[in-house]
Formats: structure tokens, C-alpha cells, sequence
């Protein structure tokens, strides 16, 4: 039943490698079946490489094969750690009934969506217009030539039957039909993601709106936006604590947008999607409360929640989002980080064939393990009943947070994060005694640029320089892992063995990791390897007659039928918004002046699109709010990079002034009369206190005292005059906003 002699010498050279998903075994546990899928290193499609299905990998000999035997397409995206993918899988794709259908009647294609998500993006596209959702696994069907005409998501295995006879027999009797069919939803998919070039100006009013249509469609009583399934919309929190930023007049307890967010970030960390044992959140929850999450954990979700939390730290001084900051990174450094430092991708929602058996806990399993008085402050501070919320099992679910458990029992808030501390080490010693799910180990550039930048960005806001070396080794390894002989980009790779041409958003999310590197000690060196970068991404990516950055390089192995430019975030952040964020970055840190045509017509390409969707652009509206208004961030420069100014600390004390530290540098060479600084303040800091030296050369600090309380902020602007021995930059102004 092995097809053939080089598909068997493949499944013999990778014997160990990977996990041998398939009921069909021979008597001494071999498996019957092998298709092409076993010569890809893609996780996901080695799950599927045993399926009796003859499956082929996305490329120009399985599209060729399509258009000699002139059958449809049917092509199965799905990703390694999704549940209801294993579920098709074993219903469908492992039986032969449904098989041998397939294998006469269609060339069948997996597609790793977390490989190539510029596929992904443009089926997912056609599946949304013909549903008006969508979802994986997608199950779509597709001509010879790779257009789209029909298309699902999960079915079972009577449904999927009952799709691929109808599906057949239409192909049979209106071929020309379906043909036509295709073409029209390809013309709608391009409309969508290839934006036409219009002469349309952006509306900035619309930063205002976008920010007005979330408070509308936020959950006032549980957090969040919208209803079940939940998921956490970190392109959202992200877009409104920018905006929150912006209104330092406002305290927080009177700001609307604030207190949407803190309802969300609130709900999230005493729920079920946050691991409460081990860390880290779950992608998202399968109720309005957030109590019981699908359990599946993405790398993404945890580097951007990490921003999130951070960003919300900066601005509250919220112990609780400190504690879940450093919790998350703890499980990312522990669980999902390789021997040389890179970070993994996923990890699965099921073991022992059971979604969420892994995190799961009855009640009496938790008196068993814990002693009396730790078993009373777990029932103290967590939702713990014989019921139970998940199959008569529990979930854990804080009652409230830390902070607000601290005061109701009466304790002392360190006091009590110790206690429920060494109550979680226990638990989770015991949970790792269990079948955990399954790990997926690929590298993905993307993924690990988002996760280098939450790192970086957590080091500088909580003054943690552990956090700076784990992001700036897992930044070598990348560069060193990741490069090609040609100096250009791989999307992932697996055990050591890189592959997949780069796409986009590999390129600005490590760069976006490359300049948070660059922010937190100025080291010239990643500001060097950023620009080398940006230069890479403008050759490969950048439409040099229209503007905008394509998402593929158009070397790419099958029919790639739209090269989109797409603008819109989804469950991560858009490329070309990211590069919006990049490009103004560079300019201001490099004074390189080509970047400011760039920006402007990057803006200009997609004012059309965004002024038509502009809820679905939330990141590139904060990128041009920060255009517009001016950047928000806690470094500021100056004098094309020459000069900078950061936050360092805030001392906030119980009682009495809070004293905010500031950090001034300089460039080598460069110098700034201390005499010329200028400082303004709003509201009046009580003292100023610069430095003493006639002449800073070195980077040195600026304190301010102020008897403001919590939840207020200052405005800070900063005004000098950068000079060399040779001549001097004209006087800048560099504005940051302090939330005391």
C-alpha cells in the first residue's frame, strides 16, 4: 500500500522524527499507508502523511497533475495544534471509504496554513465571501488552475461525503459553470486584498471613530469585544492604549477607552484562557466569561499579550499585569524556547486524545494534593465547586484578582502572590507528570520577531535586564538560522532545516523586534542589522509603481493568484501596518530622509481601503495617528537619532511624591549643552532636577519629583540643541507622556 520506492525511502530516513498519526498499522505497528506529505518537514503535514489519502504538498507538479486529469482541486488547510482539524483527520481523512472518493475523483492538497499564510489569507478570503465566515480546517474546492468555487469548513464524515458526490457531479455536468464560478470569486478575492490605487486622502477623523465603534462593541460587563467565542483582539487593546496615551488630560478613572481595556486585561487574567497553573494564555475562550478557553496555546497570542500587559503596566502601575507579564514570559522562556534560544510555535489543545484533558482538575484531586490551609486559600481565590465548568472538571478561574483577593482576605498583596506561588509550583508539578499535548517545534521568523520585541519591550518597561539578553540572543540566533546565502529570509524551520521563502510579515515583525532591541540600551548594532533589513524588504516586497508591500515575493513554488497587499489586522498584526510603524521608526532613529517618501505613500496606497474598512485597520490608524500627532512612545528621539530620551522609572510611593527618572543620550561624538535644555511640564513638576555637567556626552539623568497621584500623567517636553565639534542640528522638542 506504499505508492512509492522514493515515498518509502523518505518515511525511512525521517523514522523517529515524528509522531505516526494513523489507525492503519501492519501487524508490527508499521503504518500501511504514505503519501507525498512525507517528504515535507511542515509538523502539521506529517500528521497527515500516513492518511490513506494521496495527498500532495502546494506546488506546480500537483497543479500540473490536476490539469492532465482534469479533476477539481480539494485542498485541506489546518494547522498542527487545531483540535477540530484532528477531528477531521480521524472521522475523514484516516478512513478509506472517504479516501478512495477522494483519491478517484480529486487531486487532494494539505496546506500548513502557519507555513504559507499568504495561501491561507487568499482562500480564507473566497471562503468568507461564499459564507460570510470561516474557519479550520477549510475544506475548499478548486479548479485545475487554483481558483476557488466552492468551499466549508469542518465537516463530519456523512456531511463531507455528501460534499464530495455533489461536488463531483457538478464538476462532471457544469464544469464551465463552476469555471466561471471560479474566476468571478477570484475578481471579488482581488478586490479585497490588491487594493486599487484611488487619489482618495486618508480621513484621520476616523482614528476618533474607530476608537468610538469599540467602546460601542465592547462587553461592559465581562471585558472583551463582542461574544462567544472570545478571543483576545490584541490588535484592538493595542490601538487603544495608544489612544489612551493620547489623552493625558483625562485621568484613567474618568477614560472610557481605559476602562475597556482594563475590563478585558482584568478578565482575561483571573479566566480560564490564562493558564493559572502553568502560565501563558490559551487562544481564545469558548464563553462570554472567559472561563473555559480552547486549550490550545499560540506563540503569537503570548508575544503580543505580553505588549499588551506591559504597555497597560506602563500606564497604571498595576501590579497584576506586571505578575502576568513575568508569568508569561517564565512559561515562554521554560516551555516554548529551543536548546539555541529560538521560541517554538504552538502547543496542542488535546492529549490522550481528549481537548484540554492536560489542564483540567477534579476536586478531589485538588484536597488530595494540597495541604488543608492551602486548600482553603485555593477555594479562597479560585472558582472551585464539585460541579465543576468543564465536564464536571474545573478550569481555574480566579475569583478576582490578586490585588482585590489581597484586600478582601485581609492580606498583604506579596504576601499572598507568595502563597498562591507555591500552591501553583505543586499543582504544576503534578500536572507534569501527565501526557502533555503535543508540542509544535517549528521556528516561524514572524512569530519569533513578535516574541524578541515582547521581550525587548518587557525589559525596558520593567527595567528587567535578564529579559534583554534572552531577546537579543534569540535575535543572533534568528539572523544567524534564518539568513539565506543571498542574504534574503526563511519563513521557518524545524530540527535545524530551514525552509519556505519569507514572507512580509517575517520581514516587519523582525524588524519591529530589531528596533524594541535598539530601544532599550541604543546599541548601535541592531540599529545596523534593521536597516540592512529594511532594505531587503524594500527590494523583495515593495510595489515600486504603486506603493505598498506585497505580502509574497513572487518566486513561489504553485499558483500564487493573488499577490495581496492586504491591510487589515486579523489574529496578528498586519504587514504592511507593521511597516507603517517600521518605516517611521527608522526615520526618526536613522534621520535616514528616503523613509519619509515611503511613509507618505504608504499611507496614500491604502487611504482608500482603510476610509471604506477602517475597524479593520486598527494598527495602521495608531501608525498614523503617530504621524499625524506625533509618536506616544516612552523613547523619544531627536536630531535624526542623535539624541534620545526614555523613560527609566517611575518611583511611586505609598504616601508623598512620586519621582520619575529620565534618561538623555547622545550618539558618540554628539553633545548637548546642559544650560540650553528646556523642560516643560504638565501639570508643574514640584522639582527639576538636571544634571550637573556643563556638557553631556554620555547618557545621564533627568529626575522630576511630582505630588500627582496614581492614574494621572505629566507631559514632559524636552527641548535641545545636539552638536558636534563641527556643527549643530537646529533646536527639536521631544514630547513624552509620564502616567504617574
Amino acid at each position: 500500500m506504499i505508492h512509492s520506492i522514493g515515498l518509502k525511502a523518505a518515511q525511512e530516513q525521517k523514522s523517529g522524527q515524528y509522531d505516526i498519526r494513523t489507525r492503519h498499522l501492519d501487524a508490527e505497528g508499521r503504518p500501511l499507508y504514505v503519501n507525498h506529505l512525507i517528504q515535507e518537514v511542515s509538523p502539521y503535514l506529517l500528521q497527515h502523511a500516513h492518511n490513506p489519502v494521496h495527498w500532495r504538498s502546494w506546488n506546480d507538479v500537483s497543479f500540473q497533475l490536476a490539469q492532465e486529469q482534469n479533476k477539481p482541486v480539494f485542498l485541506s488547510v489546518g494547522y498542527s495544534t487545531c483540535h477540530w482539524c484532528h477531528v477531521m483527520e480521524e472521522e475523514s481523512f484516516d478512513d478509506v471509504e472517504v479516501a478512495e472518493y477522494i483519491n478517484e475523483n480529486f487531486v487532494a492538497i494539505k496546506l500548513d496554513r502557519e507555513q504559507r499564510p499568504d495561501l491561507d489569507e487568499v482562500y480564507m478570503t473566497a471562503l468568507q465571501v461564499i459564507r460570510g465566515n470561516g474557519g479550520w480546517p477549510m475544506s475548499m474546492f478548486l479548479t485545475p488552475q487554483g481558483a476557488p468555487f466552492f468551499g466549508g469548513t469542518y465537516y463530519s464524515k456523512p456531511q463531507f461525503l455528501q460534499v464530495l458526490q455533489q461536488v463531483h457531479a457538478l464538476w462532471q455536468e457544469e464544469r464551465q459553470d463552476l469555471i466561471r464560478q471560479g474566476a468571478q470569486l477570484l475578481a471579488s478575492v482581488r478586490q479585497y486584498l490588491e487594493p486599487a490605487v484611488t487619489g482618495q486622502t486618508l480621513n484621520t477623523d476616523l482614528i476618533s471613530a474607530v476608537a468610538g465603534h469599540l467602546h460601542k462593541l465592547s462587553d461592559t460587563r465581562h471585558g472583551g469585544f463582542g461574544q462567544a467565542p472570545k478571543f483576545p483582539q490584541e490588535p484592538y487593546l493595542l490601538f487603544l492604549l495608544d489612544q489612551v496615551a493620547r489623552q493625558p488630560q483625562a485621568t484613567l478613572a474618568d477614560n472610557p477607552l481605559w476602562q475597556e481595556v482594563h475590563r478585558a486585561l482584568d478578565a482575561m487574567l483571573r479566566g480560564g484562557i490564562y493558564d493559572q497553573v502553568g502560565g501563558g494564555f490559551h487562544r481564545y475562550a469558548v464563553d462570554h466569561r472567559w472561563q473555559v478557553p480552547h486549550f490550545e496555546k499560540m506563540l503569537y497570542n503570548q508575544a503580543q499579550l505580553v505588549q499588551v500587559y506591559a504597555r497597560a503596566h506602563a500606564i497604571s502601575g498595576n501590579p497584576e499585569y506586571r505578575r502576568v507579564v513575568e508569568e508569561t514570559l517564565a512559561y515562554v522562556s521554560t516551555e516554548l524556547r529551543d536548546e539555541q534560544g529560538l521560541f517554538y510555535s504552538a502547543s496542542d489543545a488535546d492529549s490522550e486524545g481528549e481537548e484540554g484533558r492536560f489542564f483540567i482538575w477534579s476536586q478531589p484531586e485538588l484536597k488530595m494534593l494540597l495541604s488543608a490551609p492551602d486548600y482553603a486559600l485555593l477555594c479562597q481565590c479560585y472558582q472551585i465547586d464539585e460541579a465543576g465548568n468543564f465536564d464536571g472538571k474545573t478550569v481555574l478561574n480566579l475569583q478576582a484578582d490578586l490585588q482585590s483577593l489581597a484586600l478582601r482576605l485581609g492580606l498583604d498583596y506579596g504576601y499572598l502572590c507568595q502563597r498562591i506561588r507555591e500552591i501553583r509550583q505543586c499543582l504544576y508539578a503534578h500536572r507534569a507528570k501527565r501526557v502533555a499535548p503535543m508540542l509544535d517545534q517549528k521556528i516561524i521568523t514572524e512569530w519569533n520577531g513578535m516574541m524578541i520585541a515582547a521581550f525587548a519591550l518587557a525589559a525596558r518597561l520593567l527595567q528587567r535586564e535578564d529579559y534583554y539578553l534572552i531577546a537579543a540572543h534569540a535575535a543572533r540566533q534568528i539572523l544567524r538560522r534564518h539568513r539565506r546565502e543571498d542574504g534574503a529570509l526563511w519563513r521557518l524551520s524545524l530540527a535545524g532545516v530551514s525552509s519556505q521563502q519569507a514572507l512580509l510579515e517575517d520581514y516587519a515583525q523582525l524588524l519591529a523586534a530589531l528596533i524594541a532591541l535598539y530601544d532599550v540600551q541604543q546599541d548601535r548594532f541592531w540599529l545596523e542589522q534593521a536597516m540592512s533589513l529594511y532594505c531587503g524588504v524594500m527590494e523583495l516586497y515593495w510595489d515600486k509603481q504603486a506603493a505598498g508591500f506585497f505580502v509574497s515575493a513572487q518566486q513561489s513554488s504553485g499558483p500564487l493568484l493573488v499577490n495581496s497587499k492586504n491591510i487589515a489586522d486579523t489574529a496578528t498584526v498586519s504587514g504592511n501596518a507593521m511597516m507603517l510603524h517600521n518605516l517611521q521608526a527608522l526615520l526618526a532613529r536613522s534621520g535616514e530622509l528616503l523613509l519619509q517618501n515611503h511613509i507618505r505613500r504608504q499611507v496614500q496606497v491604502f487611504a482608500a481601503v482603510v476610509n471604506k474598512n477602517p475597524l479593520s485597520s486598527p494598527v495602521f490608524l495608531q501608525g498614523v495617528a503617530a504621524l499625524k500627532f506625533g509618536n506616544v512612545d516612552d523613547v523619544q528621539y531627536a536630531a535624526g537619532g542623535a539624541a534620545w530620551c526614555r523613560l527609566d522609572a517611575v518611583s511611586r510611593q505609598q504616601e508623598g511624591p512620586t519621582t520619575i527618572r529620565l534618561v538623555l543620550g547622545m550618539r558618540p561624538g554628539c553633545y548637548v549643552q546642559t544650560a540650553a535644555i528646556g523642560i516643560q511640564v504638565q501639570p508643574q513638576a514640584a522639582g527639576i532636577r538636571l544634571p550637573r555637567q556643563e556638557r553631556l556626552t554620555e547618557p545621564s539623568a533627568i529626575n522630576l519629583v511630582t505630588p500627582f497621584l496614581p492614574g494621572t500623567a505629566l507631559s514632559v517636553k524636552l527641548t535641545l540643541q545636539v552638536c558636534t565639534e563641527d556643527s549643530c542640528h537646529p533646536p527639536e522638542t521631544m514630547q513624552l507622556t509620564v502616567w504617574v
